[in-house]
């Protein structure tokens, strides 16, 4: 291990692809630059010839936008697979997201080609942390993995939307965003739809989200929109059996 003063722009960002750097996070970051300087050296592998940034993306991102001439730089001696469990284990307990966790999981397994009990041994994690991971970047929507609105998604929506086929993931996650749905009530959007026992009552679910919510907890359909005509109350009455089964599924949502 070195440690070294090089230009911001000179940093390798390849593994920037594992990490979510919000713009948020690199305006405080560089609100700190200029105000205390850089309190800790970002920490970079080399890789034939090059340094790969690990950790410190929001400070390399704010010295570039502040024009700074040099960062310190802690570079590591480490393998490939090492050098991306770094990005986690610096990063365990100051944050690092469901999403970015999958990701990882996932580079490891695909690009690596370590089995799971590899991988949980070089995270430090349990065997089964890494299987839900890995079973999530199996089966959530590559378009959604790589969009950053899944920044709005709580682990429980991301589990939640999992168990859609990745086109209707994408679409749940864009009626969502489209009505700003809250966490808890995109989980139990997925829930109703999931359990919707027609298309009219599916179609209904994407059409009047926050209404289904209602329904199924037992509103009256008389206090829903009354513009709605026979075609919803046709779909209304596809969404009456979810009444009895309401409860239950907002526990669900709830836990």
């Amino acid at each position: 291990m070195s440690t070294l003063q090089m230009k911001p722009e000179s940093l390798d960002l390849s593994l920037g692809r594992l990490r979510q750097v919000r713009q948020t996070a690199v305006d405080a970051m560089g609100l700190s630059l200029r105000t205390k300087g850089q309190l800790s050296p970002v920490v970079a592998a080399r890789v034939d010839g090059r340094l790969l940034l690990i950790d410190g993306f929001c400070r390399q991102r704010a010295a570039v936008g502040l024009g700074l001439e040099e960062l310190l730089v802690e570079a590591l001696e480490v393998s490939s697979a090492r050098m991306k469990a770094e990005m986690y284990l610096r990063n365990a307990e100051r944050g690092f997201t469901l999403v970015e966790q999958c990701r990882l999981v996932a580079d490891l397994a695909d690009l690596e080609n370590l089995s799971q009990v590899e991988i949980a041994e070089l995270l430090e994690r349990h065997k089964s942390w890494v299987s839900r991971r890995l079973n999530l970047a199996r089966t959530l929507s590559p378009r959604l993995l790589e969009d950053l609105a899944l920044g709005f998604v709580t682990p429980g929506s991301l589990r939640a939307l999992a168990e859609l086929p990745a086109r209707n993931q994408e679409e749940l996650l864009t009626v969502a965003l489209r009505d700003g749905l809250t966490p808890k009530e995109l989980e139990a959007v997925v829930r109703l739809w999931r359990k919707s026992p027609s298309v009219e009552a599916r179609n209904y679910v994407l059409a009047q989200p926050r209404a289904a919510i209602e329904l199924a907890r037992g509103t009256p359909a008389d206090a829903l929109d009354p513009r709605l005509g026979p075609r919803g109350e046709q779909m209304l009455r596809g969404l009456g059996i979810l009444q009895a089964t309401g409860a239950r599924l907002f526990r669900t949502a709830a836990e």
